[in-house]
């Protein structure tokens, strides 16, 4: 939990207390047991505001145990719930509160927010508008409105919910910083800078926002912005995880003005310091990759050579991040018969709930029993997840880069998707990955050298073994070749696709669709080759990656 989502959970927390109704005594024999829970309520706020859980939910329990419908601590208790990452619980209980007190109007706020770290999102969305039609000016609630608006995608929406907080709360620099990213997504770059700039006028220490400029602003000078980077990065106390954003952003910022020698530095303090926030061992990758190449063989599909759902709707692109997937999704979408999804966790979703993960031990025997009609119930699943997206597209593409650990499932339940591999230089690749922050924890390997340089390697020996027991079914995309052959190597993609041409794919960054990535600036521009050969400018900091790729 960040500060402003702290500062946020005190705040409901002190209006919690001041919902109490006045004690009729102060003497319990004389209130009875009323007084008695609303005295308890009130120790257990103070422990609950103090961070000492366990004693608030201990005291919430005890009033629950003489007056099991009490609203205030079945949601207080679902706000510890959701604490500890217990949102199924928190859904439970705040509901339940919700049954004896409907206008609770920050049960529905929280509410909300389990939902929405469920990933919940449009029961998220219920939630929060009906805590705002209780109290309409409630600029956290429209806030987290527009955070699940722009995750199911509709950016519009959530911009008018970021700007209907800020109009009752000007000074809220987090919902700046969110209506940036909107704006971002959206390609209103501009717009996104200043929003930005917004952000930390209201919070001068907001690294992350500093890294958010940095990323959708072409510096052409040593400025005012970079100056505020490094007077923030100079000031002690700063988190890892501060230090970390402030250090990409400069490591940018110096990229632009062509030092690469101060870049170089601080993008290596900015890992070193991101790595330094988490565990991590690239022996389980490794393990993961193996296990994969065990049981995904040429005659595990020779066996189910006939399974899976025939529908020809799905394109998989893939490959490593930074390695052009955004790029070829951006061109693809730009033809009127493709639908860009972007990143989805679709797959996961309708295999994990069939045959397990790969990696837990019933996998291979479900696989195995499994006959033809899983498998096609499996693919049915997927395309009805992916028709959300769009109902009429003749192709609908997921652009999620990890799904290369996949093809083989994707094989055997939708035999006829297409596969868009894409392929860079492994150095570029790599010193892209190394100058980007990631959100989430699905990039571990990202920010050390060696632990780069062995993840590229195992993601470079997975591709050649589904080279070699799905020949034909993967085609790889050459960045370095789209860049300098851009009509020719489209012409080619389009009639893998089986597509007609289409003068809009050569003309892609003039689409407006959403582009949630790191790539989001980068694909509202012409190609261009700047990214060729990038590695070189930061050769001698790179020696470590570069040891471990020279066989690539």
């Amino acid at each position: 939990m960040n500060r402003a989502e702290k500062r946020k959970q005190r705040k409901l927390l002190a209006k919690s207390a001041k919902r109490k109704k006045p004690l009729q005594s102060l003497d319990p024999a004389v209130g009875g047991q009323n007084n008695v829970n609303q005295l308890n309520l009130e120790l257990a706020i103070e422990h609950h505001l103090a961070g000492r859980f366990v004693q608030a939910e201990n005291i919430y329990q005890q009033i629950l145990e003489s007056d099991p419908n009490h609203p205030d601590a079945l949601h207080l208790l679902g706000v510890i719930a959701q604490h500890k990452g217990r949102n199924d619980v928190a859904v439970e209980l705040i509901q339940k509160a919700l049954t004896f007190e409907p206008n609770y109007a920050d049960a529905h706020y929280n509410l909300g927010n389990a939902f929405k770290d469920l990933g919940k999102f449009s029961e998220a969305a219920t939630s929060y508008r009906a805590a705002i039609a209780i109290k309409p000016n409630f600029p956290d609630a429209h806030n987290n409105l527009g955070l699940v608006l722009q995750e199911l995608g509709q950016l519009d929406e959530a911009v008018t919910s970021y700007q209907t907080a800020l109009s009752f709360k000007p000074d809220l620099a987090m919902t700046h910083r969110n209506l940036g990213l909107a704006l971002q997504e959206l390609g209103r770059l501009s717009d996104a800078v200043a929003s930005f700039r917004k952000a930390i006028t209201f919070q001068p220490d907001y690294a992350e926002a500093y890294r958010n400029l940095s990323t959708n602003k072409k510096f052409s000078e040593y400025d005012d912005d970079i100056k505020a980077m490094e007077d923030v990065y100079a000031l002690p106390g700063l988190s890892a995880e501060q230090k970390a954003h402030l250090a990409f952003g400069l490591g940018k910022s110096f990229e632009d003005l062509k030092q690469y020698e101060k870049s170089s530095q601080f993008y290596l303090t900015a890992n070193a310091v991101k790595r330094s926030t988490y565990e991590f061992s690239i022996n389980t990758v490794e393990k993961y990759v193996g296990l994969i190449k065990s049981i995904f063989t040429r005659e595990l599909f020779r066996s189910h050579k006939s399974s899976g759902l025939s529908d020809e709707t799905p394109v998989f692109i893939l490959g490593m991040p930074r390695s052009g997937t955004t790029l070829v999704e951006q061109i693809l979408s730009s033809h009127p018969k493709v639908f860009g999804a972007g990143e989805l966790n679709a797959l996961e979703e309708v295999i994990a709930p069939r045959f397990g993960k790969v990696d837990d031990i019933q996998f291979l025997d479900n696989l195995v029993k499994a006959d033809t009609s899983q498998f096609i119930r499996a693919g049915e699943d997927y395309i009805n997840l992916i028709r959300n997206s769009s109902k009429t597209a003749d192709l609908i593409t997921n652009k999620s880069p990890h799904n290369f650990l996949m093809i083989g499932m994707i094989k055997l339940i939708l035999p006829n998707a297409k596969i868009i591999h894409c392929c860079r230089d492994s150095r570029d690749t790599c010193l892209s990955i190394f100058k980007n922050y990631f959100a989430g924890d699905g990039h571990c390997y990202a920010y050390d050298q060696v632990e780069l340089g062995q993840y590229y390697n195992l993601y470079r020996d997975l591709m050649s073994h589904w080279h070699n027991v799905l020949p034909d079914f993967i085609h790889d995309m050459d960045y370095e070749k789209l860049v300098s052959e851009q009509e020719e190597k489209t012409r080619t993609l389009l009639d893998h696709m089986g597509l007609e041409w289409d003068d809009a794919c050569l003309e892609f960054y003039k689409s407006e669709r959403i582009v949630k990535t790191a790539s989001a600036a980068q694909v509202r521009k012409p190609i261009h080759k700047g990214s060729v050969h990038s590695w070189k400018q930061y050769e001698s900091s790179l020696k470590p990656l570069l040891e471990i790729l020279k066989n690539y």
